[in-house]
């Protein structure tokens, strides 16, 4: 995350060769603060820089990476102000729909997110991502239909795209698939020095459901850093624990999943396998 903020405030940086002293210090000061890691800091000195020129052409960049700040703090509801009022004039108006778009979808404004998505691939009708996001967005509400056409889409665009790829595990997930999904996974995890978490923690879902307990332990201890605020990490480390017959372990992971929300009947269902 941090490399997505230095990039943004770069673009900065190069593009304020008409802007005054006060402000391009401030943009500077939370451009220190984002690498240092002090995003309170950063946050308050990018809206110090904006409130010395509320009219500044370069303000609708600053306000997207207010609303990353903002959501990386938690703020979510400043972070969707941020990020709405970063539309407006923002020459990089992808990126803002897809951040917008990923808040909305963390907030479970399933169909907000939709509306985004949708907009992305109206303006960019080739985006594989938004295809994928929406896609997903429409299985969470229950329209399989339309999701699995998402994924046909993106596969047409480009077969080889990283979330073409994704979108096809998924469809392998929908059939039960697990031994499929996991090829694909295991393929994107060897393609990336350092793959994301969430592609561990999916890979470790398809080892529970084939019996290859000892290797979705090991993705799990991979993942668990960037996995401590999901509560799908608590549930499947609890089937990994029931499977490895440590019932006490299992249920505290099954009880917190329960706690941050989790799918109540289904959790309430594997807390009864460990009694």
């Amino acid at each position: 995350m941090r490399k997505y903020y230095s990039l943004t405030i770069l673009f900065l940086l190069l593009t304020f060769s008409i802007t005054g002293q006060d402000y391009q210090a401030w943009v500077d000061n939370a451009a220190r603060h984002i690498e240092a890691d002090r995003l309170d800091s950063a946050a308050i000195s990018l809206q110090r820089a904006m409130s010395l020129d509320p009219v500044n052409e370069n303000n609708p960049v600053l306000l997207l990476n207010l609303g990353i700040i903002q959501r990386q703090l938690g703020h979510t509801d400043d972070a969707y102000v941020s990020f709405t009022a970063a539309l407006a004039n923002n020459p990089i108006p992808e990126v803002v729909l897809h951040r917008r778009a990923s808040l909305l979808s963390e907030m479970g404004r399933y169909d907000e997110a939709i509306e985004d998505y949708s907009s992305l691939i109206e303006r960019y009708p080739e985006d594989v991502e938004a295809y994928y996001r929406r896609g997903v967005l429409y299985l969470e509400q229950d329209n399989r239909l339309k999701g699995e056409a998402d994924f046909v889409k993106a596969n047409e665009l480009d077969p080889d795209h990283f979330f073409t790829h994704l979108s096809k595990a998924l469809l392998f997930k929908l059939e039960d698939n697990w031994e499929a999904a996991e090829k694909i996974y295991t393929g994107l995890i060897e393609s990336e020095p350092n793959p994301d978490p969430s592609i561990l923690l999916n890979r470790a879902e398809c080892y529970v459901h084939t019996g290859q307990t000892f290797r979705a332990s090991a993705d799990l201890r991979t993942a668990e850093p960037s996995q401590r605020d999901n509560p799908y990490f608590y549930f499947l480390r609890g089937r990994v624990r029931l499977d490895q017959f440590d019932k006490v372990a299992a249920r505290a992971d099954f009880n917190k999943a329960r706690e941050m929300g989790y799918d109540l009947p289904l959790v309430e269902e594997w807390i009864d396998k460990t009694k």
